[in-house]
């Protein structure tokens, strides 16, 4: 049979050179254990950022309480050297992480573009810090105020509605409003290059902030990340969704009517009047249809919140095809 565990033990010690110990030492000095003890709750951190940011802490707090080991109690210059460098490493390592940690901040009304469109589908302030870094300007318009001409404004843009309204027409003739925080050219994203131009016009109804993207820029920022991709989509995709039906319901309304854009809006802002209609009577059912796009603009907004992916493809197809060319 095998020899006894002591000479094992005495084989062991005489090869490698070392001591054999005959009996236990006492226990360790407490700077020892507590080393011991966050250097144990280092190989429990988690994932991500936060993950090694407190392993680098538990790290440091326990290569700082072995160096106070060395340094007091073994007296040992090289134990204290070494494990003051560790702590120097770790120092330097949360340091960079709180810098990646650190609050992103966005003036007021970019954080409620994000509190009203992105933080919903779970993008977080640093993916949508990297969606703002594509950002060309944000193009402040005056009252009537022409941001887009059909057929004369290339599509090189990506736009957002920060506050005012818009109202989107063609030859003249109203076919829907766009509100705050809805895209502007959300049609031309899908399957329209930048050298194309304007099917349509846009022009403001009161004072509004437009928050533009450069187009391409934009779409080659987030081709590698899918996840800011289908977020895209998804936001364009109901966009467009929700213009096509509003432009469908005016169609009907306008039907054999010769309806065109008022030189001059009338009323408050809240309910100026889009259309004037040139053919006998007043055009009620024109100008009710616009009045109610104003005033029940949230009540759509939830609406359209429940509209299936599916939609989407339809949608799309529909834009692709010249659904404003047609009118």
């Amino acid at each position: 049979g095998w020899p006894p565990s002591y000479y094992n033990l005495s084989f062991v010690a005489t090869v490698f050179g070392v001591p054999h110990c005959g009996a236990w030492a006492q226990l360790n000095h407490v700077y020892f254990q507590l080393a011991n003890m966050f250097y144990f709750l280092s190989y429990i951190a988690p994932n991500g950022l936060h993950g090694l940011l407190y392993l680098r802490c538990t790290l440091l707090v326990g290569c700082a309480f072995t160096a106070l080991w060395g340094a007091t109690i073994l007296c040992s210059f090289d134990a204290l050297l070494w494990n003051a460098c560790f702590v120097v490493i770790n120092l330097v390592h949360i340091c960079i992480l709180f810098y990646r940690l650190r609050p992103v901040k966005f003036s007021k009304e970019v954080e409620e573009v994000y509190d009203a469109v992105f933080r919903p589908l779970k993008v977080t302030r640093s993916q949508f810090k990297k969606v703002l870094s594509c950002m060309k300007m944000i193009r402040q318009l005056k009252y009537q105020e022409v941001y887009a001409q059909e057929k004369v404004t290339k599509v090189d843009s990506l736009s957002l509605v920060l506050s005012g309204k818009l109202v989107v027409s063609q030859n003249g003739r109203a076919l829907h409003i766009v509100f705050p925080h809805q895209f502007l050219d959300s049609p031309e994203w899908f399957g329209v290059s930048t050298d194309e131009y304007f099917q349509v016009s846009v022009t403001a109804m009161e004072e509004s902030r437009v928050l533009l993207w450069h187009r391409d820029k934009l779409k080659l920022s987030i081709i590698t990340d899918q996840f800011l991709q289908a977020v895209f989509d998804h936001i364009l995709g109901r966009d467009v969704v929700k213009k096509l039906l509003q432009v469908s319901e005016t169609m009907t309304t306008t039907n054999n009517l010769n309806g065109h854009l008022s030189s001059e809006f009338e009323g408050d802002a809240g309910d100026k009047q889009l259309l004037i209609v040139k053919k006998s009577g007043d055009g009620p059912g024109i100008t009710a249809l616009i009045n109610r796009q104003l005033q029940v603009y949230d009540q759509v907004v939830a609406g359209f919140r429940l509209l299936r992916v599916e939609y989407f493809d339809r949608g799309v197809g529909i834009i692709n095809s010249g659904f404003y060319r047609r009118q």
